[in-house]
């Protein structure tokens, strides 16, 4: 009997390029002068009343009474602001809540965030998003590469698609090597374990290692940012020569040796208050005996960023929206009423979030600042933010390259759908004779087994056949718990991504063998994941799944994102499966 279950990360993430948004890119504005507005430049320099000419998407003049030739766009802005659009440098686009990445995109840009970080996709998915993010009406998207421990945070589950792992510097020197064909505009390093005080702390990275990513990664021109909550781990941080720490350190308050090593190497600290609150509804049902720790990390992590703003260290904005309940665009502004809470002035916060944030990204030279050259993102509010932080929140425009994209809160033209139309599905998935592990449709396999620690190994690789031709094998040892899996993924797209329209089909068809089963197929589709179990001898045999054994479970092969083989036995079993020729017929 085949069974349906929801697949959140899965189902949230895998959003859709298709032959419907093959539509052309927004062309860019004519030119615009908006007349007689208070301009916060981020500059340092104290607000001042001028004209703001943009042109080609950027700003062009500013200055007193600019002229304006026939065809220019006037904006009377009396009594309105300019300030540059905010910098995320901390924004996991993970879906949550079930929205699709519009959805994500309109949110922030509502919010005056006009670049934002991506910190949650697989290196191989980066080209068709970046396609997608052309066709939407979306703050610039900075995509970055992750990698972690074996072990440590961030390589909690085991997609090391997503996040490379490297404990030696020669392994850290080769994954940023190995990820520099997909064009990551930052690399993320989860380098420190601490788990707050709660749970398994994870492993933290060796100071060498992160040090050998850091070098390799600035000879390809690329920031690297850290996952760092302690002190320890900043020390470590720091001598590597991170460019930012983009956490709170909050384990204990921070000594005068931290300080020193931080303003030696220049590092730049965002401290993502935002999920750190203990708002009402994440600590409702929180015991007195549970808020402790939480309010004494709140205590040091106030400390901290006072000793460090004081000595000159950069702040930037930072909120790991998409993780926790931090909500897209509602944290950055509640992060930017955070850092004036934890001691900076609203000037020095606005700096944070434009003008370092941009820094941090490795963009100041092009954006962050309202300067004649420089990328025109910027936002019209009522009020003076610089004087009182929450004026930020009365945003009557935001520009996008200079095109206005939000007038009185709403998007000015509409939304692409979240989740577009797919494109056809080959009908090889893959026949396992492609080199270096992709799939026939180019898209590199990855494995599915079970979160945390300790964890299903999983071994795939091609093995020659009898008959001639190859076929991959599956050799898995699964963890002691009570629900292990372990499962190799064939997308049907890279990063599974582009959903695939099967709908000209019958069914899935594929050969195994193997030692005697249960084994488990799997079906990730646009509603979530169907299932059924099968069993395979010694002996290769054809096995068939038509699609109409799976009506009335809410699947459609519509939109289809990749096909599962494994197994989900007994805690502490070893299987092996091996499976060829899979295609739909």
């Amino acid at each position: 009997m085949w069974k349906r279950f929801l697949s959140g990360a899965i189902g949230a993430a895998l959003l859709a390029l298709s032959a419907a948004s093959a539509a052309p890119a927004h062309k860019a504005p004519g030119p615009t002068v908006i007349r007689n507005v208070t301009i916060f430049d981020a500059t340092g320099s104290d607000p001042f009343i001028a004209d703001v000419e943009i042109r080609d998407g950027r700003f062009s003049a500013i200055g007193k009474n600019l002229p304006a030739r026939r065809g220019t766009t006037i904006i009377k802005a009396k009594g309105l602001s300019l300030l540059p659009g905010l910098t995320d440098v901390h924004v996991h686009w993970t879906g949550m809540g079930g929205i699709s990445r519009a959805d994500t995109a309109t949110l922030l840009l509502q919010s005056g965030v006009t670049t934002a970080t991506d910190f949650h996709s697989a290196p191989e998915s980066f080209g068709p998003k970046r396609l997608w993010h052309e066709q939407l009406t979306s703050p610039h998207v900075v995509f970055t590469a992750r990698t972690a421990t074996p072990g440590g945070h961030g390589a909690d589950w085991g997609d090391e698609n997503m996040t490379r792992l490297a404990t030696t510097p020669r392994e850290g020197k080769s994954i940023v090597g190995a990820l520099a064909p997909y064009k990551p505009e930052v690399i993320k390093v989860f380098a420190d374990g601490w788990r707050y005080g709660s749970g398994i702390n994870n492993a933290s990275i060796n100071v060498d290692a992160l040090a050998a990513i850091v070098e390799e990664a600035r000879s390809l021109g690329l920031p690297v940012v850290t996952h760092t909550v302690t002190v320890d781990g900043a020390k470590t941080a720091a001598e590597a020569g991170v460019t930012a720490i983009v956490h709170a350190i909050q384990d204990r308050k921070l000594d005068d040796e931290l300080i020193s090593l931080m303003q030696t190497s220049n590092v730049f600290y965002a401290p993502t208050l935002a999920v750190y609150e203990p708002r009402p509804d994440k600590t409702a049902n929180n015991t007195e005996a549970q808020m402790l720790p939480v309010m004494r990390r709140q205590e040091a992590s106030r400390h901290n960023l006072q000793r460090i703003v004081d000595a000159g260290i950069p702040i930037a904005l930072g909120t790991d929206s998409g993780i926790g309940a931090t909500p897209f665009g509602e944290s950055t502004l509640r992060e930017l009423e955070l850092l004036v809470d934890f001691g900076l002035s609203p000037k020095q916060a606005l700096m944070a979030g434009t003008a370092n944030s941009a820094r941090v990204l490795d963009l100041g030279d092009d954006r962050g600042t309202i300067e004649p050259g420089k990328r025109a993102d910027f936002v019209l509010v009522r009020g003076k933010p610089w004087d009182e932080i929450s004026d930020y929140r009365h945003i009557d425009s935001v520009f996008v390259d200079g095109r206005q994209v939000i007038k009185g809160g709403a998007l000015t033209q509409p939304q692409r759908p979240g989740i577009p139309a797919a494109v056809a599905a080959n009908p090889v998935i893959d026949d396992f004779e492609q080199a270096g592990n992709l799939t026939a449709g180019g898209a590199a396999r990855t494995a599915d087994v079970d979160n945390g620690f300790p964890r299903s190994v999983l071994i795939a690789q091609t093995v020659p056949r009898f008959e001639g031709g190859q076929a991959l094998q599956l050799s898995a040892g699964l963890s002691d718990k009570e629900f292990p899996k372990a499962l190799v993924v064939l997308p049907l797209s890279p990063g599974s991504f582009v959903p695939s329209d099967a709908t000209r089909f019958e069914g899935l068809v594929f050969e195994a063998r193997g030692d005697g089963g249960p084994y488990r197929v799997e079906i990730v589709s646009q509603s979530g994941v169907v299932s059924d179990t099968f069993s395979a001898g010694s002996e290769w045999q054809a096995m068939k799944v038509p699609f109409r054994a799976i009506e009335g479970e809410e699947f459609s092969p519509g939109a289809l994102y990749a096909v599962k083989f494994g197994a989900n036995r007994t805690g502490g079993e070893t299987f092996w499966l091996e499976i060829d020729n899979v295609r739909f017929y």
